[in-house]
């Protein structure tokens, strides 16, 4: 072999296995850069599944007072807890917390269950049915027995809140803002609304108005309201008075046209009152409107006000949940277009009825307790956007609008948790925390220039 046939072979078998390193060197970086990204990946992931939870679920850390928890499900207790039977009232004291409610009779009756060692009440101290459809009944009689201590310590409370102011009303600070979120007893809860939310004083200023505007009652199609509550059926049948604060509150307020949703602001006003006289469930539901809900609310161009400034802010707040609901479309998009998403069919009930049949009662009463007392309609937004961040992981996992509204529609009913709620509504790392009123009305003003401008 020459030397030229030498060289060439030795020449074309090192370029052979200097490509055969290369390739496989090249390889190896592959794998090593997939599977550094592969690990960034994750990385990132458990960083901000850690962010997330940190900063919207701090009572998620599991400790003595902050353990794994959800409002949606009483926790479970012990088996002596659930054995246990409610114990009858005790009999009253002296101080200004002892009236008794007459419709505690009505939870009389009750419901058994295979499980023969639970029974609870058919209805609750209101009147209404227990959401046995939507609650386990071990879970609602957990949770009884568990509130039941919270409504003692609140009496409690309001009691040395009571004495001392002297036995007078306290005044409005931070302090009673505090009580307030804990709780306001049913038993002085219709007094404390008449108070704070000015509607005595608007009474005191029109003795005998209320007498005045009495006229022949309203038609009966609008009053088909609750008609599984006792007080609207049977012998107690209040019908008659609720067509009469309806029609007296009309004449008061001509400009507001007939709604649904006003006609059951009414009637459940009718219901917590029942011992006051019908003027102060007028002079309340005047006030109501007047003072506390925004303009035109009860028009489709007051609703869709606050739909879109809700909206925003569930755009702003939670951007995974909107592109959801909005099929990935962006706000100022559907904003310009006044085209919002299918669940402000959902919402809308939201804010036009205060959460009547919405939240569970008790769940609801507390949040009307800071309406009336402090907080004003922006505790209307702040629970509604702590709805949706308790449901966001359920509507990510929607398949389409439809699935997301019957989340919205149903998912609330369960919140039977009202202590644990209003606590989520106002923890300092909640998803409404900080917002204030200032906020809202700085988005409906920039909403109706926007609307003006595209006239």
């Amino acid at each position: 072999m020459s030397l030229y046939e030498m060289h060439y072979v030795t020449s074309t078998s090192e370029q052979a296995r200097l490509k055969e390193q290369q390739q496989k060197m090249r390889k190896a970086l592959e794998e090593l850069s997939i599977s550094t990204k592969l690990q960034q990946e994750q990385e990132n992931d458990r960083f901000i599944t850690k962010n997330r939870l940190d900063r919207w679920y701090p009572y998620l850390q599991v400790s003595a007072e902050c353990r794994p928890y959800t409002p949606y499900l009483p926790e479970p207790d012990c088996e002596s807890m659930m054995t246990s039977t409610r114990s009858s009232s005790s009999s009253a004291g002296t101080s200004i917390l002892t009236r008794k409610l007459s419709m505690s009779s009505v939870s009389s009756s009750f419901v058994s269950y295979l499980d023969k060692s639970i029974e609870i009440d058919e209805r609750d101290q209101y009147g209404f049915k227990r959401p046995i459809e939507w609650v386990e009944p071990k879970q609602l009689q957990a949770f009884d027995i568990k509130y039941k201590s919270i409504l003692q310590k609140q009496t409690k409370s309001w009691n040395k809140l009571f004495k001392n102011s002297d036995q007078q009303w306290p005044t409005l600070c931070s302090q009673l803002s505090r009580y307030v979120r804990y709780g306001v007893p049913q038993e002085i809860r219709a007094k404390a609304w008449m108070h704070y939310s000015g509607a005595n004083n608007k009474m005191n200023q029109n003795p005998g108005l209320y007498s005045t505007l009495e006229t022949n009652a309203t038609s009966p199609e609008r009053d088909r309201i609750f008609l599984d509550h006792p007080l609207f059926t049977g012998e107690s049948n209040k019908i008659s008075v609720l067509r009469r604060i309806l029609n007296a509150f009309h004449l008061y307020c001509p400009e507001i046209e007939y709604c649904q949703s006003l006609h059951f602001l009414a009637g459940f006003l009718l219901i917590m009152l029942e011992q006051e006289e019908e003027e102060h469930v007028f002079w309340l539901l005047v006030t109501t409107v007047q003072d506390y809900l925004p303009k035109d609310l009860f028009t489709k161009t007051g609703s869709d006000l606050e739909q879109t400034v809700f909206m925003m802010m569930v755009y702003e707040k939670m951007p995974g949940v909107w592109s959801k609901v909005a099929n990935k479309k962006c706000f100022w998009e559907c904003e310009q277009t006044d085209s919002l998403p299918p669940i402000t069919l959902v919402t809308t009930h939201w804010f036009s009825t205060l959460f009547i049949n919405v939240l569970p009662i008790e769940t609801m009463l507390r949040v009307w307790d800071c309406f009336y007392i402090g907080e004003g309609y922006t505790v209307l937004y702040k629970a509604a956007l702590t709805i949706m961040k308790l449901n966001e992981q359920a509507i990510w996992n929607t398949q389409d609008s439809v699935d997301t509204i019957k989340i919205l529609q149903n998912m609330p009913k369960r919140l039977v948790d009202c202590h644990e709620f209003i606590k989520s509504i106002f923890s300092p790392h909640g998803i409404a925390f900080d917002l204030t009123t200032e906020e809202i009305n700085r988005k409906r003003d920039l909403f109706l220039n926007r609307k003006s401008l595209r006239k």
